[in-house]
């Protein structure tokens, strides 16, 4: 019994010895390492990752004063058994909690002790908007980058352009961006800049910020172009043959100012028979003048016969509102040569295959030109349909060449006259383009498609034909058969009675198909709702900003002399015109 009351004390005296053992060797290691806020566990709350300085006891960051900063999540390392807020277990990287309030992390070591770590947090004031403005390459048809002045809750711009339908670019800390409802995507979403327009920026702590942005066109700012050949001559005496001269462009403080030598002759079939004159440009040195882009060969279009000095304009903003591919874009500027005011004029670029043109590869492709003047070098007519083909870029290099392009657009042109059930040409011909580029010609009544004239369309080997790009509206409007702009707004497009029927009989084809007609309807539909009163806002706008330019060229050309009623004439007129198709295309 001894030995067993022995027994029992000493292994209580083991356990108790054990016991103080274990509580000894519990650690007191208590110590914060990290912590941070990142941006991927709080998407939408904070702009970027916060690393926070410990300095003792004191957990110190700053954030922006527009952070959502009550429900952050904290990504943090320790060495401890737990850490706590209030009570609640803090897990890294999920819990979260309100930043607005004081805050206390509590971190308990192994033995339960205790280290409090108090968190600091300052918001730093930021500017929530820091840029507005509008990049040429987001708006084409800009001469250049428009940078605005942001004061206040007001954003002011200026632009010398008939474009009000423009895209934003800005740097905001705003996590959502609206106008009038509508979500806005930073470098996509246009909005017209015609009237005031009010942006609502949502920030991340749920502050609505709003910015009112008003654009002003600036008028008597049409470029000037001072032409002087080196012999001192009245008018450019020839289109076959190029004269040399300088160049000097005043930018008007809105396109950059230009100098430099350039080449200069005559151009076009009937309009050179004009008074007044167009011309070809071809600097000796590739350049970018007025924001065209960088080459040498650009087209000062006369537009004699247009009482309105835009037709041709207008036509290039419905394929531009299309969305037809390089589609040429339209400067109003006005012209002296040899110290002579010659008129405004359209400077544009030439239609050719070039890097800021039609941009496709020139060692493999081709352009053609339909054109029943037929008097290029390189020609032939067509197997099927009978068309006028001509080469119109590139120069071709040899016979060889040449026949290899008329061999393959002969195969399309054959394969499309076979019937059209079943048939398979629409894979080599872009049909979007087709559609789009019919479409911009049945709205403008331009009736050389039925000779055809000024037809262009291009391909690059191994892929489809492309029609494109547009040129070529003066005789349009209801110009052809009556002599007089603004007629005939009910007149089919597609007609017997012009070019014995070539272009009918070609173009007509494609408007048989049930294919076509679909893609038509569509296409015109989404044009009529989506785009038709942008255009007609785009005529109003022109028409401002060309009006200085238009009281210098009634002086000398009467046929400006009614500008004002004319362009109401040609708003009028498209609207009758749209009426038409759209009466149109319902039976499609």
């Amino acid at each position: 019994m001894k030995q067993n009351l022995k027994g029992i004390v000493l292994t209580i005296l083991v356990l108790l010895v054990t016991a103080c053992q274990k509580e000894d060797s519990l650690s007191s290691s208590k110590e914060l390492l990290s912590f941070s806020i990142l941006e991927s566990e709080n998407v939408g709350k904070i702009g970027k990752d916060i690393k926070a300085d410990i300095k003792g006891n004191i957990i110190s960051f700053s954030l922006s004063k527009y952070d959502n900063i009550k429900s952050l999540i904290a990504t943090f390392e320790y060495e401890g058994s737990k850490i706590s807020v209030n009570g609640v277990e803090q897990i890294s990287g999920i819990t979260a909690n309100d930043y607005s309030q004081s805050l206390n992390f509590t971190l308990q070591a192994e033995d339960g002790s205790e280290l409090i770590y108090t968190v600091q947090v300052t918001l730093k004031e930021v500017v929530p908007l820091s840029y507005f403005g509008f990049e040429k390459s987001k708006n084409p048809e800009l001469p250049a980058d428009v940078s605005c002045i942001i004061q206040g809750e007001n954003i002011a711009g200026s632009i010398i352009s008939p474009h009000t339908e423009l895209i934003a670019n800005y740097l905001t800390e705003a996590i959502h961006v609206t106008v009038a409802g509508k979500e806005q995507i930073n470098g996509e979403t246009s909005n017209d800049f015609s009237e005031p327009v009010t942006y609502q920026f949502t920030m991340r702590n749920g502050e609505v910020l709003k910015y009112t942005v008003k654009i002003d066109r600036l008028l008597n700012a049409i470029p000037q172009f001072i032409i002087t050949t080196k012999e001192t001559i009245d008018e450019i005496p020839s289109k076959d043959y190029y004269l040399e001269a300088t160049l000097v462009i005043d930018g008007k403080g809105i396109y950059e100012d230009y100098t430099g030598t350039t080449q200069i002759k005559g151009r076009g079939n009937s309009t050179w028979g004009y008074p007044k004159k167009p011309y070809r440009l071809k600097l000796n040195k590739k350049s970018e003048i007025c924001g065209l882009g960088k080459a040498k060969n650009f087209v000062l279009l006369a537009n004699y016969i247009d009482p309105t000095l835009m037709l041709n304009s207008v036509a290039f903003k419905i394929g531009h509102l299309l969305g037809i591919p390089f589609t040429n874009y339209a400067i109003p500027v006005d012209v002296t040569l040899n110290g002579k005011y010659k008129g405004s004029y359209l400077l544009t670029e030439q239609v050719e295959i070039y890097e800021s043109r039609v941009n496709i590869d020139p060692e493999k492709s081709i352009m053609w030109e339909l054109d029943s003047y037929f008097d290029e070098d390189w020609k032939f007519k067509s197997d099927a349909f009978n068309l006028p083909v001509m080469v119109k870029d590139p120069d071709m290099e040899s016979q060889a060449q040449f026949d290899y392009w008329k061999n393959d657009l002969n195969a399309f042109l054959n394969k499309f006259n076979e019937p059209l059930e079943n048939n398979d040409y629409i894979n080599l011909i872009d049909i979007e383009s087709l559609v789009n580029y019919l479409i911009v010609f049945n709205l403008t009544l331009n009736m050389e498609i039925n000779h055809p004239k000024s037809i262009y369309m291009y391909k690059e080997e191994n892929g489809k034909y492309f029609m494109g790009p547009l040129w070529d509206f003066d005789w349009a409007y209801g110009y052809e058969g009556t002599f007089k702009h603004f007629s005939n707004a009910s007149q089919p497009l597609l007609t017997d009675q012009m070019g014995n029927g070539i272009g009918k009989a070609f173009f007509g084809r494609f408007l048989t198909d049930p294919r076509i007609k679909e893609l038509y309807k569509k296409n015109w539909i989404a044009f009529r709702a989506g785009k038709f009163q942008e255009l007609l806002r785009y005529i109003d706008n022109y028409a401002e900003i060309l009006q200085p330019s238009v009281k210098r060229d009634s002086e000398i050309w009467t046929n400006t002399q009614s500008f004002k009623s004319k362009v109401r004439e040609l708003t009028n007129w498209l609207n009758k015109r749209a009426s038409y198709i759209d009466s149109e295309v319902a039976s499609y």
